[in-house]
Formats: C-alpha cells, sequence, structure tokens
C-alpha cells in the first residue's frame, strides 16, 4: 500500500497518493500511538484495559478499534495476534519511528495525537503525559539544535523560521526568545531583533510578573571596535583574548565577555578562519560558564566555532566547541543532542587533555540519563586522562560530579572517598568557587550513612553562603537541597520542606538551569509533603516531577514519579 501514519500533531493515516483515510473514535488512535511508540508486541487484556476502563466488554472494543486501523491502512496483515504486534509493510512511514533521523521534518513535528484526550485508565493517562512531555523534549531539542546549525551556516533564513516555530512551541521560554533575536541580527534585521525583545519583555512582564533577563536584549546587539595603530589585526585579536580572559579570572564577567566580543568583531576583520574560531569558542564558552542565563547566545557562537575551526583544520578548537556544546544540552536535559555533540567531541580530540574534559562531560550525561556504569566508567576516563595530562581542575570536576553518580548508584563508602579527594584538590589549587557541590553531594552521602544532622550543618551553612556570594543558583540549589535532607533525616519536616521551597526557587531562577537537580529537588519535595500528610500538596508536586524528568530524559525518576501517581489514584 505504501503511506505514512502521522501521530505527531492531529493524527492522520495518508495513503500512497496523501489522501486521509477515516478512522473513527478517539480510542484507535490512542490505540494505535500505544503500539507505535512501545515498538514491540503488547498483551490484549492490558491493552484493553488501559483503552477501554469504562465499556462492557473491552476486548470486544479493542478488537473493533485493531480492525478499523487494519481497513483504514488496507493491510490485513498488521495489528494482530495476542500479543498485538504492529508488523507494518515496509513501504509505511511512522512519523514517531524518524525522531532521531537527519531528515525528520521538525517543522511539522506537533504533540503527541496534537488535541486529542482520549477517555481512558489513568495508567493510560500517565503514559501520554510522559509520552507527550518526552517527544516535546526531544522535538524542541531538535529546532534549538537545527536553528543554532542554521545560524552557524548563515542559512538566516531557516534560522529565523525554526527560531520563530521554537517560540511558538515555547512562549515563556526565555531561550527560545533569544534564538529568534539572535537569528534577526545575524541577518542584519535589527530593527526585528530590537522589536523582538520588546515585544518578549512586554509579554513576559505582562504574564509572568517580570522581564526576561538581560541576556536577551544582549542578543540583539551589535559590538563595533577598532585595533590602535602600530600593530597587526591578529596580534591585537590575541591581546584583546588575553586581556578579557584574564578579567575573567579575576571575576570581571562584564569586562572580561566585552573584551572578548570585541575580539570575535576584530577577528572575523582578519580572514584568519583559525583565529577567528578561537575567539568566537573563547566567547561562547564564557557566556556558558562566567555568565548567568547566557548558555543560548553561547551556544550559538560555539556552533559557529566548530563550523570555522572544521573549514580551518582547526580539530582541537573544533573537539572542544562540541564538548562545551555538549555540556550546555546536557545541563539542560537534552541528552540525546549532548551524547551526538560529545561523540564528535571525541573524533576531533587531539590528546589527553582534551579527552579528559570529553569523558567528563560524557559521564555527566550519561548518569543523569539513568545509565550510571556507563556515566561511571567514564568518569573514570576523565580521570585517568586528567591525571595523565596533569590539569588538576579537569581532575576535581570529575572527581565532584562522580562522587554525584555514585551516591545515585549508592556506592556510598566510594562517593566519600572521591569526594574527600575532589575536597582536599580544591583547597590545593585553591578552587574556591567549586566547592559548594563537593560538600553538599558529601553531605547527603553521609546523611544517607546517619551522619548526625547537626554536625552536618555548619558546613553546608557555611557553603550556602559562599554559593550566595558568587550568585550561583545551582549551588546554591544543592546545598539548600542537602540542608533540607538534614532535617528530614530526624522528621524537621516543616523546616525540610522550607529548605526544599528555597532550593526550588534559586535553583530555577535563571534559564539555564540544571535540570537534573531541578528533579531531585522536585523528587524530594513529593517525598517530604507525603510524610506530613499533605496529599493535595505532593500530587500537585508529582506532576510536575514526573513532566520535567520526562522532558529531560531522567528515566530512572520517570518510572518512580509514575508509579507515585499511579498509587495516589
Amino acid at each position: 500500500m505504501g503511506g505514512k501514519i502521522k501521530l505527531l500533531g492531529e493524527p492522520a493515516i495518508l495513503d500512497a497518493a496523501g489522501q486521509s483515510q477515516p478512522v473513527r473514535g478517539h480510542q484507535a488512535w490512542a490505540l494505535l500511538a500505544r503500539l507505535a511508540l512501545a515498538r514491540a508486541p503488547l498483551d490484549r487484556r492490558s491493552l484493553a484495559a488501559e483503552l477501554f476502563p469504562e465499556t462492557v466488554d473491552p476486548l470486544g472494543s479493542l478488537r473493533w478499534c485493531l480492525a478499523s486501523l487494519r481497513k483504514a491502512l488496507n493491510a490485513s496483515e498488521c495489528l494482530n495476534g495476542d500479543p498485538v504486534e504492529c508488523r507494518f509493510a515496509a513501504d509505511i512511514e511512522v512519523d514517531v519511528w524518524n525522531l532521531d533521523r537527519d531528515d525528520f521534518d521538525v517543522e511539522q513535528a506537533g504533540p503527541l495525537l496534537g488535541s486529542l484526550e482520549p477517555r481512558c485508565s489513568p495508567e493510560f493517562s500517565t503514559w501520554l503525559l510522559v509520552e507527550r512531555e518526552r517527544i516535546a523534549g526531544i522535538v524542541e531539542a531538535r529546532i534549538r539544535q537545527e536553528t543554532i546549525r542554521a545560524m552557524s551556516i548563515e542559512d538566516h533564513g531557516r534560522a529565523t523560521r525554526l527560531a520563530e516555530l521554537g517560540v511558538r512551541r515555547s512562549p515563556y521560554d526565555e531561550g527560545a526568545h533569544i534564538l529568534l533575536v539572535k537569528s534577526l541580527a545575524l541577518a542584519g534585521r535589527y530593527d526585528a531583533a530590537l522589536g523582538q525583545v520588546e515585544a518578549a519583555e512586554a509579554v513576559f512582564l505582562a504574564e509572568l510578573g517580570e522581564k526576561p533577563s538581560a541576556a536577551l536584549r544582549s542578543a540583539a546587539r551589535r559590538t563595533i571596535a577598532s585595533p590602535p595603530g602600530g600593530i597587526s589585526p591578529e596580534a591585537f585579536v590575541r591581546s584583546l583574548m588575553q586581556s578579557g580572559l584574564a578579567a575573567l579570572s579575576a571575576g570581571a564577567a562584564d569586562a572580561g565577555i566585552d573584551c572578548l566580543r570585541r575580539a570575535v568583531r576584530d577577528a572575523e576583520k582578519t580572514n584568519d578562519p583559525h583565529l577567528t574560531a578561537t575567539a568566537t569558542f573563547e566567547l561562547g564558552t564564557a557566556l556558558v560558564h562566567s555568565v548567568r542565563g547566557y548558555d543560548d547566545e553561547g551556544s550559538i557562537l560555539l556552533r559557529q566555532s566548530t563550523e570555522l575551526a572544521r573549514r580551518s583544520g582547526s580539530a582541537g578548537v573544533a573537539s572542544a566547541g562540541f564538548r562545551e556544546l555538549g555540556y550546555v544540552e546536557a545541563l539542560a536535559g537534552r541528552r540525546p543532542t549532548a551524547a551526538a555533540y560529545l561523540a564528535q567531541a571525541v573524533e576531533l580530540a587531539e590528546d589527553s587533555d582534551a579527552l579528559a574534559g570529553i569523558h567528563g562531560v560524557i559521564g555527566f550525561n550519561l548518569v543523569d540519563w539513568g545509565r550510571i556504569e556507563e556515566g561511571l566508567d567514564n568518569y573514570a576516563l576523565s580521570l585517568e586522562h586528567a591525571r595523565s595530562a596533569g590539569n588538576r581542575r579537569r581532575e576535581i570536576w570529575s572527581l565532584g560530579l562522580g562522587g554525584w553518580g555514585l551516591l545515585a548508584a549508592d556506592r556510598l563508602p566510594e562517593a566519600d572517598s572521591w569526594l574527600g579527594d575532589c575536597l582536599a584538590l580544591v583547597e590545593e589549587q585553591r578552587w574556591i568557587s567549586f566547592r559548594p557541590w563537593p560538600v553538599a553531594v558529601l553531605s547527603e552521602s553521609r546523611t544517607r550513612q546517619q551522619a548526625s544532622p547537626r554536625e552536618l550543618r555548619p558546613g553546608l551553612e557555611e557553603a550556602f553562603a559562599l554559593s550566595c556570594q558568587m550568585n550561583d543558583p545551582c549551588w546554591e540549589g544543592a546545598v539548600a537541597r542537602a540542608l533540607a535532607l538534614t532535617y528530614a533525616a530526624h522528621d524537621a519536616l516543616p523546616e525540610a520542606m522550607e529548605w526544599l521551597g528555597e532550593a526550588h526557587r534559586r535553583c530555577g531562577r535563571d534559564t539555564d538551569a540544571y535540570s537534573a537537580l531541578q528533579v531531585e529537588i522536585l523528587a524530594s519535595q513529593v517525598e517530604i509533603s507525603s510524610r506530613q500528610g499533605r496529599p493535595e500538596v505532593a500530587d500537585a508536586i508529582g506532576r510536575e516531577w514526573l513532566a520535567l524528568a520526562a522532558r529531560t530524559h531522567r528515566d530512572a525518576h520517570v518510572a518512580r514519579a509514575a508509579a507515585f501517581i499511579g498509587g495516589r489514584r
């Protein structure tokens, strides 16, 4: 027969000529989605119970729906048996099976089953919620990835079109607006970029009660600088990069970023792709790590740097750019995209120092994805390469984040050892700004091992004060959650919930929040509110927990949250 099954957006079965074939009833579409996404045979009785809980003859209703679908597909050999198997003909395309293909058309992808809301069992409703969030996360990550890619190769028309789609899908996501503003600015449409900034600020103020961060207006800027006389443009660019990086190291983020912006603009005038790639990489990395809320603009610049670097044969710069892109995507929970970037980073890596950084970020992505043992293997590789290269900061990072992975694996004595080594190196290297993280994770490990909460709190309170001084939302959220767990350990539940509320507020105040930590905070809030006997609060937070876990690929949390919601019904 040939044709297409469309489940993303308003569902349809199209024949080879593109004509829509009739399928009656929301339940039939629900059945088709359930089978297509399972990609494996499903038991008839279980399907009938999920889809037709209120009918007199659930199995009969299931047979009727299967027959209706076979008729629409003009294929008697599919959707048969017990368990039921799809067995679609090879020339039938199913859109949800193509999400990871390069030729998948993100511009045509809507929500799973569109606006349909089938009247099914609570179990199916939970499944549909999870799958809608999971697929929406994948599609939005693809839109973001392709928008940045289009900007990096100067396909400004496609970049703007995709960015506009991203804003329509997520109208209150500041990152989507930043991509749209930047795409307009790069296309030379500066008035349109500023108009978009003003429109977004008005909407955010009216609907959310506050304006977007300064990162949005910054995305529309034009930087103009001229080198002084008497030195080559290339030397001037390098001096600007050195000045910018020195300012960042000294904590003067605004001055450092301004120097690096000028370096990029002047590097572009030299027609030296390696120099431009390097300057663009340094600016992108600085925006990601040194300024809160600028991950989106930083990602655009990093993607541009990888294109320039590959054209000029600068594999090391390209590898570093892909590593940083992978970090941004992993931080936000866009894990398949992160994995793709990091695989490219490994291919282009030139030495142990580069591999240390890349394997550390791979471990970071995999552990939070739920692939914990794989992630820990990559942290071990990162440590091996970092020690070989003598890079203490990479060693510190992998020990600290690897300790979080060991905590997830419930290997508490090993976690204590890694985190103790991490803190010793932090003191040795005087990397004090990193200290709150291992303090928080080590405290959680010690709390699980019944250490005295009163003995743990002074160190946590000091780490919280340091996090606040640095204005670091991630560290503030991590330490606040660790403090909450110390109160929960001896049933001081109101104090625990107060600290968890503080953790949630602080961790989520910027657009580039650590999504995995946000999921952990929500899970802790559900647990404590349930212990308090507040089922309505636990149920509301549980739904937020499930949606965020599904969207950010925290698979173990999806199962836990779904079980919690199912048990509440």
